[in-house]
């Protein structure tokens, strides 16, 4: 049976603290939130990056572990979007490196340990 994937719809991670985790995600990275539907219930907050969704959930238990979800910005702004996460004074991150493949990457962790990869590299839908 052959399947053609088009692409991530979401991604989902959990936290521990919603309104914590929507304060990260709007302020430090800029993400820009959407509405949730009405038949989904429980603390969260959803935002839109591109053709991909970010689901963030609360839940008591949460537990991050070693993965990771990757984000590009649009060409042309990827050292000002990093210059305005280091000049927010958040500590959770490591600093902008430019590995063997040529492109440039910072991770950054949310309040919760979840990780973020900011590539320079651009989406190919």
């Amino acid at each position: 049976m052959s399947v053609n994937v088009t692409g991530v719809h979401h991604i989902m991670i959990t936290v521990g603290d919603i309104k914590k985790a929507k304060g990260f995600y709007t302020d430090i990275l800029g993400f820009e939130e959407m509405p949730i539907p009405d038949v989904v219930t429980g603390p969260r907050v959803w935002f839109k990056l591109g053709t991909t969704e970010l689901h963030v959930n609360e839940h008591p238990k949460h537990n991050a572990g070693n993965s990771h979800f990757a984000i590009s910005v649009e060409p042309g702004t990827y050292e000002s979007y990093i210059k305005n996460i280091e000049s927010s004074g958040y500590e959770k991150r490591s600093t902008c490196e430019k590995y063997v493949d040529g492109y440039y990457r910072l991770y950054i962790h949310d309040p919760f340990n979840n990780c973020i990869e900011i590539i320079n590299a651009e989406f190919v839908a």
